[in-house]
C-alpha cells in the first residue's frame, strides 16, 4: 500500500492481526503516532513507513516485533530518544531512522541485533558519544550517524569492523579519529568514507585532511 495517498492515522489494530508479516506503507501521507501496544500479536518481517508524517516518540513496545528484520521509519518527523529495548529485536538485520526528529544518546544496546548489516541514523538530533560498543557488531556493511550532534572521537576500534563498506560520520561534531594500534589489520581500504567537517582524520596510515 506504499505511494497511495493515504492519509489519517495508523489504525490501532493493524498490529494485533495474527497473520500479518509484512506492512508497506512507505511515502504516503499517514499522520499521528505510531500505535504499537502491548498486545501486539503479529510475526511481522518487515515495517516500512518511510516517508510519511509520523510524529511522536518511538515506542518501547516495538520490541514486540520479534521477528522483524527490516525497521523502516526514515523520513517521518519521530522524536524523542531511541528505544534501547530495539536491542531485543534478535532477527533485525535492516534499521532505518534517518531525516526525523530524534534526539538523545545512541542506545549501547544496539549492539544485541548481531544481524545488523545496515544501520542509518542520520539526520536527526542525536548527541553524545558514539558507543564503542558499536564496533562489536562484527557484519555491520553501512554505518550513517552523519548530520547529527554527535561528540568526542570516533572508537578506534572501528577499524577492525571486517564487513564495514560504508562508513559516513560528515557535519557531526565528532573530532579525529587517531591510533597507533599496530595490531589493526583492516586499514579502510576500498571503503567510502564521508567525514566532512571534522577536523582530521588518521585512517590508521591513509590521512584525510578536510
Amino acid at each position: 500500500m506504499g505511494e497511495n495517498f493515504l492519509n489519517g492515522s495508523i489504525p490501532k489494530g493493524l498490529f494485533s492481526l495474527p497473520d500479518l508479516s509484512q506492512v508497506e506503507l512507505q511515502n504516503n501521507f499517514l499522520s499521528g503516532e505510531l500505535p504499537v501496544s502491548e498486545s501486539v500479536l503479529v510475526n511481522l518481517g518487515q515495517l516500512s513507513l518511510s516517508n510519511n508524517q509520523l510524529t511522536g516518540p518511538l515506542p518501547a513496545t516495538i520490541s514486540k516485533f520479534s521477528s522483524v528484520q527490516k525497521l523502516l521509519l526514515d523520513g517521518n518527523m519521530f522524536s524523542g530518544s531511541i528505544p534501547g529495548e530495539n536491542g531485543k529485536l534478535q532477527q533485525l538485520s535492516k534499521i532505518d531512522f534517518s531525516h526525523n526528529n530524534l534526539s538523545g544518546e545512541i542506545a549501547p544496546e544496539i549492539i544485541r541485533c548481531k544481524l545488523l548489516t545496515y544501520v542509518d541514523l542520520s539526520r536527526n538530533q542525536l548527541s553524545g558519544e558514539i558507543p564503542a560498543e558499536i564496533t562489536d557488531m562484527h557484519i555491520l556493511n553501512y554505518l550513517n550517524l552523519s548530520h547529527n550532534e554527535l561528540v568526542g572521537s570516533i572508537p578506534t576500534s572501528i577499524a577492525s569492523m571486517q564487513s564495514l563498506m560504508s562508513l559516513d560520520f560528515s557535519y557531526s561534531n565528532l573530532l579525529s579519529l587517531v591510533s597507533s594500534d599496530t595490531s589493526i589489520t583492516h586499514p579502510f581500504w576500498g571503503i567510502r568514507i564521508f567525514v566532512d567537517r571534522i577536523p582530521y582524520l588518521d585512517l590508521f596510515g591513509e590521512y584525510i585532511v578536510v
